[in-house]
């Protein structure tokens, strides 16, 4: 138990690059996310599964490194995979086609953001107050970690629904953890969110060409 425990701690690395150490859990939650997302990107439905895998290993990592706020965002995750899975497919074994929130829903969703980002921030401001044997350090980069959480959970989310927006998101998330996980010291996650940003441009990119020709052949249908 206890050589499980240190193969899953930071503290102990699988190998090095540049000089930095990578521990096993860095390694699995940094691959399987560049994979989780790309997947995505490509519309493409293995990218539930390995979502769910990566969520499992980023929950103990960001424990580690008191990130609290992505922390519980796994868990968000975990659920949201195993949704995402399901609605993907529709009984007839086709996508849904991808779609726009339009004006007055991207508008509340703002207000969501904001709201979210204080309200978890409040929340986990007080965890080392409320659960000291648990959580003895208190949180880091409070309301930007519980900013990225919430436009995660929001972006995650329109994704699975197959939201236009959701990778619009995604952009912001990855701007900002670019520089927060820099912060943190922890390069290869770091250049892992580099590459998620690239990625989500790429997303965006793809699923706004795809949705523009939805449009049009709605259009020529009507």
């Amino acid at each position: 138990m206890t050589d499980f425990v240190l193969d899953f701690s930071i503290e102990f690395p699988l190998f090095s690059v540049f000089g930095y150490p990578i521990s096993l859990i860095e390694f699995l939650g940094t691959t399987s996310g560049l994979a989780c997302v790309y997947l995505a990107s490509r519309n493409h439905i293995l990218t539930w599964p390995i979502g769910i895998f990566n969520s499992i290993c980023f929950f103990f990592l960001f424990f580690q490194i008191q990130l609290y706020s992505d922390m519980l965002l796994q868990i968000y995750f975990f659920g949201s995979s195993i949704y995402g899975w399901i609605i993907w497919r529709k009984r007839t074994g086709q996508f849904t086609k991808i779609v726009s929130l339009g004006r007055n829903k991207n508008l509340f969703v703002i207000f969501l953001l904001i709201v979210g980002t204080f309200g978890l921030g409040f929340f986990t401001k007080h965890l080392p107050v409320w659960f000291p044997s648990l959580f003895a350090k208190p949180p880091d980069y409070l309301y930007w970690d519980a900013f990225t959480t919430v436009t995660s959970i929001i972006a995650n989310l329109l994704l699975a629904q197959r939201k236009l927006e959701s990778w619009f998101l995604w952009v912001l998330v990855d701007i900002v953890c670019i520089v927060l996980y820099s912060l943190k010291n922890i390069p290869f996650v770091t250049i892992e969110y580099v590459i998620f940003l690239l990625i989500a441009f790429y997303g965006s990119w793809h699923w706004y060409k795809e949705y523009r020709e939805n449009q049009k052949s709605t259009s020529i249908l009507i």
